[in-house]
């Protein structure tokens, strides 16, 4: 970790925390604020995208002027294309490996796996190639930046515990999805933002987690329309 961290104060990280956490909610719910007045759904969905690229903004503002720290504590670790691609296979096949048990866990208690919102989504996605694809970029890149890149490494020193700073950021990883209207929707995030962290943890290279999140997110998308 870098040695800037000795000195900054808690109060100052738990202020980026929680600033992190409200403005990127309220970003992604942005678009119920804002129903009434632009009806378009699909500029509605993009302005949501655009407000969490905003919130990654402010973010990396208040690193540099208030924490004035590394937005990533943890130093990037340099890895070539040889070593890269296997650990961003082993990434995808874990994530595949939690869709699978997230599967088994929904057919044994009945989980709903589909939500009006959801099928909404979805239509979006199938009339506008553009959305879904911009859709995938926001998350891998701003999801990953935010929750593995920032508050991951931030958790571990309030929290000075790696198993609770890995849990914490992955359940609200999984509330942040809630929206998509199914239980199943937040557990599946869960335990993929804890397959995500513990990947970004063992590697220290968030380049290999962004993509991983960015492929996952587009194969998945595209199947589904």
């Amino acid at each position: 970790m870098h040695q800037n961290l000795n000195v900054i104060k808690k109060p100052v990280l738990i202020i980026g925390v929680l600033i992190s956490i409200l403005f990127l909610f309220l970003a992604l719910y942005s678009g119920l604020l804002l129903k009434s007045a632009i009806p378009n759904k699909e500029i509605l969905f993009l302005i949501s995208r655009f407000s969490i690229w905003l919130v990654l903004a402010l973010l990396f503002f208040y690193v540099s002027k208030v924490e004035k720290s590394p937005f990533l504590i943890w130093k990037e670790t340099e890895y070539s294309l040889k070593f890269s691609a296997p650990a961003l296979l082993k990434t995808m096949l874990k994530l595949f490996l939690v869709v699978y048990l997230v599967g088994i866990l929904s057919l044994l208690f009945h989980l709903k796996t589909k939500s009006a919102h959801l099928t909404e989504t979805l239509t979006l996605f199938h009339k506008n190639f553009f959305l879904l694809f911009f859709t995938c970029v926001t998350a891998g890149v701003t999801e990953e930046l935010i929750f593995r890149g920032y508050l991951l490494p931030r958790f571990e020193i309030l929290l000075k515990n790696t198993k609770l700073a890995i849990g914490l950021s992955s359940i609200l990883f999984g509330i942040l999805h809630y929206g998509y209207g199914t239980l199943i929707h937040v557990i599946g995030p869960v335990l993929m933002g804890i397959v995500f962290a513990m990947q970004y943890q063992k590697y220290r290279n968030i380049k290999i987690v962004i993509i991983a999140h960015f492929l996952w997110d587009l194969i998945v998308l595209v199947l589904n329309t």
